[in-house]
């Protein structure tokens, strides 16, 4: 079958071949040059940068305006789906099927361009008295390279860019979609994009990034569910598939006698094609990027690079295995097989097909439009970034009119176009990544040293499966297969085998293990009335569990300490903005609760409890793996927080949920539930009740294992000689109080 390469004259009629070339042998450059220079961070930091983009390394308290999954879908929102799909069909149209291999291999190499990209957008970004956040490739050219004329430049050439590559071509693409997947005539198509894409920039930044996580999901979801509706019973052999790859990949009879120059040609417009269509170098993504809420600049980088992975390695590879399965490998098959699902508009599976790509087409737009808003500023200043947004909608809506009226020459037009723009736009943006490689590298070095991350393999892909893993629906589960009760042969050896498994010291229980009639029962256990001694020391602060004491010490400002290089802040642990400020400045202990520990929680001091603030977070584990990799680990899981008054200052007792954590239960207030399917946060004040509990009387209990942590007022305690990993029982001493501060009961 011909390939476009064999007709090169019709593939210049659709994008211009001769522009293409050179765009390959630059980002080439750029690739290998980056790749050495960084030491191919997209190999050693591969499972690293997932783990940052499922959020678990996320820190609150840090300056930005998008979370890293955010920016990363409302970035690469076009190249991840439609950019793909129309990347990869045109790049086997151009150079066979055995382009796909090479599209793996240089998809390897360009991860690194993203990297540099947004971490220097990051970096070198811009914050107004306002809040906003002004970043994009012209300010770090600006800034770190010292060239005000070359940041003009690339911003004007990005304006053209924006427009024709990022704003009509996909509208007009939506349009032929919604015309004939969705059975719109005329215009109505059109409008309704305009008026969903107007209502989602309008709210700013933010809102992009809001939409963004609602619709890249569904997405991507949609996107699955079609595709293996449609085409999993027309697939060859997945194993087939990749053999023919990899053959033809290396076939020179294949290039037909076209010699050294005929490989380099076909491999050059073919990659280019794919890297274009997918926006690689072409300053999209960085400018969204440089407004992610991030410690460091290196992490959005990472998250970043991650793009070109899942466009080259997974969305190239599924396209290539249905387009090959169905065998359309040239100019003809390829351009009618959007035919074969459209013809099936009525049917959901490519109803649902088509919701996907209008779902990641108008997170494109948006993203685009930002992009362009924020060079327009650049250049040109407020009001010409507010003329520019009238232009984007005024001339995505007049090129759908012309596609309506006049047919796909309208959209041949725009596409070559765009593609000419995009080229000219990625040279000046690819000579300064080079240039600037030595500044991202530092950030890189800067983050890993300073920050704790850890990125060895095995460990980043059991935090990325707990990631992605409903922790909380197994954790209900777990529960009620905890709270079963068994006949006794069957109950009996199972309590003893876990007990004997975790080294329980059952001489402690109150009840022989005979009498426990389910494992929640054993796990929840009351000790032996004389198995504990309260110090009943005045001032005496007491444990409040039998644990290990994994952290503990001063509170910087509103910091707490999690592990070395990692820590979260007060508010987010506490939730309540009526108490955290009084935490300011204190002093706090964190006790990790094994399965082995006796797991009832007992109050540290007397005093009267004041509320408690209910925070239906994740169910991560609090393991040591745990809290020295998952950023803010506390903060983001489950928690349940007593406010307690004493006589000396308040103490916020926090119970941290965790995985296999089936409920946390307190003995004062029976209407508080944790874990349940339908979960809300939740603040509550006792005003017309004193509830009063004396030092060491039951609070509470976990059901399986957890953590809690005591916070205390700044200035009101003294920790006593506690080390680090101390295995400590309840009612022994942590600390002692200073003075008294008020008398109790007190009244809000």
């Amino acid at each position: 079958m011909e390939t476009l390469f064999q007709n090169g004259s019709q593939f210049n009629l659709i994008l211009g071949s001769d522009i293409l070339s050179p765009y390959f042998y630059l980002i080439l450059l750029a690739s290998v040059y980056l790749s050495v220079r960084l030491g191919f961070p997209q190999i050693r930091f591969l499972f690293l940068s997932l783990k940052i983009l499922t959020g678990n390394m996320d820190f609150k308290g840090s300056k930005g305006q998008l979370v890293h999954s955010q920016a990363f879908f409302a970035g690469i929102g076009s190249s991840l789906l439609a950019g793909s799909v129309i990347g990869t069909a045109l790049a086997i149209a151009y150079g066979g099927i055995g382009v796909l291999f090479w599209i793996w291999v240089m998809s390897l190499f360009v991860m690194p361009i993203r990297f540099v990209s947004s971490t220097l957008a990051v970096k070198f970004r811009n914050q107004l008295p306002s809040g906003r956040y002004l970043s994009g490739p012209m300010y770090f050219i600006e800034k770190a390279l010292r060239a005000k004329w070359l940041a003009v430049a690339f911003s004007l050439a990005s304006l053209v860019t924006v427009l024709v590559f990022g704003g009509i071509f996909p509208f007009v693409g939506l349009t032929y979609l919604t015309k004939e997947g969705l059975s719109l005539s005329g215009l109505s198509g059109p409008i309704s994009l305009s008026v969903v894409l107007l209502f989602i920039v309008i709210g700013g930044v933010r809102r992009v990034g809001k939409a963004a996580s609602i619709l890249a999901p569904i997405g991507i979801i949609l996107f699955i569910f079609g595709y293996v509706s449609l085409f999993s019973n027309g697939m060859i052999s997945f194993v087939g598939f990749i053999t023919d790859v990899t053959k033809e990949a290396f076939s020179i009879k294949a290039l037909q006698g076209g010699g050294a120059f005929g490989i380099l040609r076909a491999l050059s417009v073919s990659l280019s094609t794919f890297f274009l269509s997918t926006e690689t170098a072409v300053g999209k993504s960085s400018g969204i990027a440089g407004v992610v809420r991030t410690d460091y600049a290196a992490k959005q980088g990472l998250v970043s690079m991650l793009a070109s992975f899942f466009e080259g390695f997974i969305m190239a590879t599924m396209v290539g295995y249905v387009l090959y399965s169905y065998g359309a490998v040239n100019l003809e098959t390829i351009l009618s097989f959007p035919d074969r699902i459209l013809v099936q508009n009525n049917s959901i599976p490519a109803m649902l097909f088509v919701i996907s790509f209008l779902c990641f087409g108008i997170l494109s737009l948006a993203g685009w439009f930002y992009s362009g808003e924020q060079n327009a500023f650049y250049v040109f200043g407020e009001k010409f970034s507010n003329f520019f947004r009238m232009l984007f909608i005024g001339s995505t809506l007049g090129f759908a009119y012309l596609y309506v009226n006049y047919g796909i020459s309208v959209l041949s037009f725009v596409m070559h176009w765009g593609y000419v723009a995009a080229v000219i736009t990625s040279v000046p943006l690819l000579v300064s990544l080079m240039l600037l490689g030595k500044s991202a590298n530092l950030e890189l070095k800067k983050y890993l040293s300073e920050s704790g991350a850890r990125y060895e393999i095995f460990k980043d892909i059991y935090l990325l499966f707990l990631t992605l893993l409903p922790k909380n629906l197994i954790s209900k589960i777990f529960g009620y297969f905890s709270t079963l009760k068994l006949p006794r042969f069957m109950m009996i050896p199972i309590l003893k085998a876990f007990a004997k498994a975790y080294k329980i010291n059952l001489s402690e229980a109150e009840l022989e293990i005979k009498e426990y009639a389910s494992l929640n029962q054993f796990f929840t256990r009351a000790l032996r009335a004389e198995a504990r001694i309260i110090d009943s020391a005045t001032n005496a602060v007491v444990s409040p569990t039998d644990s290990k004491i994994t952290s503990f010490g001063n509170i910087n400002q509103s910091t707490i300490i999690q592990a070395k290089g990692i820590d979260y802040s007060v508010k987010e642990l506490l939730g309540s903005e009526k108490f955290y400020p009084h935490f300011t400045n204190g002093k706090y202990i964190t006790f990790y609760l094994s399965p082995q520990d006796y797991h009832r929680i007992h109050s540290p001091f007397a005093g009267q409890i004041l509320g408690y603030y209910y925070e239906p977070g994740k169910l991560f584990p609090v393991n040591d793996l745990a809290v020295l990799n998952i950023r803010g680990l506390f903060p983001k899981n489950e928690r349940l927080i007593t406010f307690l008054q004493t006589e000396y200052g308040k103490i916020a007792v926090i119970k941290v949920g965790a995985s296999n954590v089936g409920k946390i239960r307190v003995t004062y207030d029976n209407k508080i539930v944790t874990n349940n399917w339908i979960r809300f946060a939740k603040e509550h004040h006792y005003k017309d009740v004193s509830i009063m509990i004396d030092k060491g009387s039951e609070m509470g209990r976990f059901e399986m294992g957890s953590t809690v942590i005591l916070v205390f007022e700044n200035d009101t305690i003294d920790l006593t000689n506690i080390q680090l990993g101390d295995k400590i029982q309840y009612g022994t001493t942590v600390g002692h109080f200073k003075s008294k501060k008020t008398s109790l009961p007190v009244k809000f």
